[in-house]
């Protein structure tokens, strides 16, 4: 059973013989009243409080959730980006080192180009030579034959095939 205190302060007695002092009673009502009536405003501004500590105490649980969530959502974005970072870096390497398989793969192009051309400037060379010896042993026949007073039979001539082709030295009798 709920009393407000207007409740207590209007209450109604029987009044009996030899009863109690009814200002008495009287007075102890209004004091219980204005205890009663304390006690309900107390516990009204309890409650209210209750509310609002209900309500802030939600409020942190939604920023804590809220956080949570965030701190959540950070760390799988720091492992997309770390992964992304990863599959970069991988597609990086792969594409260097396919790079540099095709720089080599040119370099030694150039290489068996260079040798075979190398190969062909020797080849020159040695026809070269030949035809100069050729040359120059048709020049002497022909001065020996028109002019063998002028210049008397000399060595015979050095072979070709005595001739070191592959070194940097003239062969004998012929200045570089």
């Amino acid at each position: 059973m709920k009393f407000t205190p207007l409740d207590i302060q209007r209450r109604e007695f029987e009044k009996a013989f030899r009863g109690l002092e009814e200002g008495e009673v009287r007075g102890f009502l209004h004091e219980i009243a204005a205890e009663w009536e304390e006690l309900l405003a107390a516990n009204q501004r309890l409650r209210e409080e209750i509310v609002e500590l209900r309500e802030r105490n939600r409020q942190y649980q939604d920023q804590d959730r809220i956080f949570r969530e965030t701190l959540l959502q950070a760390q799988r974005t720091k492992e997309d980006i770390l992964e992304a970072v990863h599959r970069e870096k991988d597609l990086l390497i792969r594409e260097a080192q396919f790079k540099g398989d095709e720089l080599i793969r040119q370099a030694e192009q150039r290489v068996i180009a260079l040798e075979v051309q190398i190969r062909d400037l020797k080849l020159e060379r040695a026809r070269f030579l030949q035809e100069f010896e050729a040359l120059l042993n048709r020049s002497r026949r022909f001065i020996h034959e028109v002019a063998p007073e002028i210049f008397p039979p000399g060595d015979p001539t050095v072979r070709l095939d005595e001739l070191d082709l592959g070194g940097d030295t003239p062969p004998h009798g012929v200045q570089p």
